[in-house]
């Protein structure tokens, strides 16, 4: 079954063309056939979870460019975030359907935003770091157009912005490959290919390669938005509320949180990094972007720019969880995975219904909005409650795993320092999102009597009622749901940590 990981890729390719094809005014046409690419897609996903634990293997290299293998590979980490990306996608797509209708240019909208699906599938399954490389170029390749859909002056200004990032990002990215490409055509290297705990755990600390990691570390931190090296992710607030879930849930910043895990865990290895003793400059890097996130998140007025800052600072929660090496506190990672992207795609979506409905944006704005649209406010509640973390909506595990994970380190400073981030940001949490809630429910009526009130498009709505649902169950359920995911990551890891020892 090597070609499923191919085929995980080619399918949203081949759909984004068909969807290209179909005229402008088929609108609805044009819907189906996004939704039935999102779903089979998914379910050859699930397909590919079945072989693997079945024990096949999934890997093809299909060529090579000046040494350089381009090699697809499905392991669990990859089978995580393919599984994640494929899930939400569908419920993207659904919303997408009901907010485009009133917009221009939806097939061009439809086009990119499926073919994101097949790129973001290509970054999970790249089996080494030069085809991940390449899937990240793509990557900004396929988003641009979309952060520019609206064509006004502030989505120009915001594509620029977001391409110069990622063109930083690429370059770094590229100088790692090189450096890594040059050890294994020098033979100081065996493979190139990803391998639980690192290809290079037993390669001695050097300069050259201490460089190549701080590269490959920065050129992931843009992407996922990492304190400071985030502005490129406000700024692209100005996109369409589809977009911005996109970005925020699944396809832009946890690919740069993918991609730490994949340079940490098997690149480099927890024993080299641990050897290179730079790990506490990885855990200060997090801890800041944690703390930072949500201070400015704090002081932002717009709606959709608190969110992003909120973003900015649950990436750090998630790389903090990764730089710590610890197994329980790489669970709590790969569980936030699933649950900030559960709880972020919410809330993007129900500030999207609110925009489109009042059309106010600032939350100073929003008195009265609770009681005029009780669904969509009470998902935004739901999922702002759970990144606060407040039991049993499923952010506080990641507060749990790390305050468990500080438990376990070597010095009272550690563990202190690590309790004390977290006990903050949950304050801070609470700062900027209870608030908003309140202002909704309980502030001074903004509505005008004769003001008509826009009915919620149930397109819009159930999406992300749903999913605000789905953000309690996983809370409640997690050991059926999502923790046997992350073992089969964290035990394959830490299998091949103890064989390295």
């Amino acid at each position: 079954m090597w070609f499923l990981p191919l085929l995980a890729i080619l399918v949203p390719g081949i759909g984004a063309l068909l969807i290209y094809a179909i005229r402008e005014e088929r609108f609805r046409l044009r819907g189906r056939v996004a939704s039935g690419i999102v779903i089979f897609n998914f379910l050859l996903v699930l397909l590919m979870f079945y072989f693997t634990a079945a024990g096949d293997s999934m890997e093809m290299i299909f060529f090579n460019l000046a040494g350089a293998d381009f090699l697809l590979r499905a392991d669990y980490l990859s089978l995580v975030f393919a599984l994640l990306c494929n899930f939400l996608w569908i419920f993207s797509i659904v919303y997408s359907i009901g907010y485009m209708e009133d917009h221009p240019n939806n097939r061009r909208f439809f086009t990119f935003y499926v073919l994101n699906l097949g790129i973001a599938c290509g970054i999970a399954f790249g089996g080494n770091l030069f085809t991940l490389f390449i899937f990240y170029k793509l990557l900004t390749l396929s988003t641009f157009p979309l952060v520019a859909h609206s064509e006004t002056e502030k989505a120009r200004r915001a594509t620029r912005i977001y391409v110069y990032y990622s063109v930083a990002s690429g370059a770094l990215l590229l100088y790692t490959v090189v450096v890594l490409q040059s050890l294994y055509n020098l033979g100081q290297v065996n493979t190139l290919t990803f391998v639980p705990a690192g290809f290079l755990s037993a390669h001695p600390v050097d300069q050259g390669l201490l460089i190549a990691f701080g590269a490959g570390f920065l050129g992931f931190a843009i992407k996922a938005a990492l304190i400071p090296l985030h502005h490129w992710l406000p700024q692209a607030m100005v996109a369409l509320a589809p977009v911005s879930a996109l970005f925020h849930a699944v396809a832009v910043v946890n690919t740069g949180v993918f991609g730490i895990m994949r340079l940490v865990y098997y690149v480099y290895g927890p024993r080299w990094i641990t050897v290179a003793d730079i790990q506490m400059y990885l855990v200060f890097f997090a801890i800041f972007t944690v703390i930072a996130g949500s201070v400015r998140a704090l002081k932002e007025e717009e709606l959709k720019l608190r969110l992003a800052y909120s973003t900015v600072s649950q990436m750090g929660y998630l790389v903090l969880a990764t730089v710590l090496l610890l197994p329980g506190a790489l669970t709590g990672a790969l569980l936030h995975f699933f649950n900030h992207a559960f709880l972020k795609i919410t809330l993007f979506f129900c500030a999207g219904i609110i925009i489109g409905v009042t059309g106010k944006t600032k939350i100073s704005e929003l008195s009265g909005v609770g009681r005029k649209y009780r669904r969509t406010m009470g998902a935004f509640s739901i999922a702002a409650l759970g990144l606060i973390g407040l039991p049993p909506i499923s952010g506080y595990l990641i507060k749990f795993y790390l305050i468990r994970a500080g438990l376990h380190l070597d010095t009272v400073f550690e563990t202190s320092l690590i309790i004390s981030v977290v006990i903050i940001s949950a304050l801070l949490n609470a700062s900027y999102y209870l608030p908003i809630i309140i202002q909704a429910y309980w502030g001074k009526e903004e509505f005008k009597e004769e003001e008509p009130i826009k009915p919620e498009k149930p397109l819009l709505v159930v999406p992300a009622f749903i999913l605000a649902l789905g953000c309690i169950i996983l809370g409640i359920f997690p050991f059926y749901l999502t923790l046997p995911l992350a073992q089969l990551v964290v035990e394959s890891i830490w299998q091949g940590v103890l064989t390295i020892m």
